[in-house]
């Protein structure tokens, strides 16, 4: 018996030290798994306001567009009505046509390169009632990107650049050139105009390419670049995006 007592007097003293590292390993394993679970929330929630703080000033850009088209508008249909009546009613039409078709795109974030295309030539048809044969239109098209995805209305702001800053300073206007091309696996477009070098500040700086820009980075980051230049009377603003078929 007193060798049975000393026996099991030696196994506790054994197995205490390793119960209680086993406890300590699993209060460890307890407390990381805690920290991780800390961690991972924690990074959940800072991606939240990542996207609620892009999608806040994705709606803060666009308010900031639509306001800025229809001053531009009116004031081309106030000119109209005492100079060109029947011209400023069918301009009127126009715009309301083009409101229209910005309906169903204003809340998505991304829409067909063909949509897009769309909305600019309403855009177009709008300030030919303005200018008329002095506004011309190139569009040179790679159809086998239309069903790209890119973000609703950023090509008009370009195409009013070209037009407000660069036709319409030109006694005998001239041609806006749209070029989209695939540059591997990205989507490449370009805005090309005549324009007067003396308005070239306001075409670099101006509102519309500031807009587009911010977008840009605010959709895409770095994998989308816009470049501004000119050169020889001509201006161009080139953009590259990512080539998505989905939204």
């Amino acid at each position: 018996l007193a060798s049975s007592s000393a026996a099991y007097r030696q196994l506790v003293t054994l197995l205490f030290p390793a119960a209680m590292l086993l406890f300590l390993l699993a209060v460890a394993i307890n407390y990381l798994g805690l920290a991780f679970e800390d961690a991972r929330l924690a990074e959940q929630r800072q991606f939240d306001l990542e996207m609620h703080a892009r999608d806040a000033e994705l709606r803060a850009l666009r308010a900031q567009l639509d306001p800025h088209f229809l001053y531009n508008c009116l004031n081309s249909i106030a000119a109209l009505t005492t100079t060109d009546g029947p011209g400023a009613r069918r301009m009127c039409l126009l715009l309301g046509e083009f409101l229209r078709s910005t309906l169903h795109v204003g809340t998505r974030e991304r829409i067909a390169l063909s949509d897009e295309l769309a909305l600019a030539d309403r855009f177009l048809a709008i300030e030919q009632v303005r200018f008329g044969p002095r506004l011309q239109v190139d569009r040179q098209i790679d159809d086998t990107l239309l069903d790209a995805r890119v973000p609703p209305l950023f090509l008009q702001p370009l195409v009013e650049n070209a037009v407000r800053h660069g036709i319409a300073h030109l006694l005998d206007g001239g041609t806006v050139r749209i070029e989209v091309r695939r540059q591997g696996d990205r989507l490449a477009l370009a805005i090309e105009n005549p324009c007067d070098p003396d308005v070239l500040t306001p075409m670099r700086h101006g509102t519309g390419l500031s807009n587009v820009r911010q977008r840009l980075a605010a959709l895409f980051g770095p994998l989308a670049s816009m470049q501004a230049r000119a050169a020889e009377g001509r201006f161009r603003v080139d953009v590259t995006l990512p080539v998505t078929t989905h939204d």
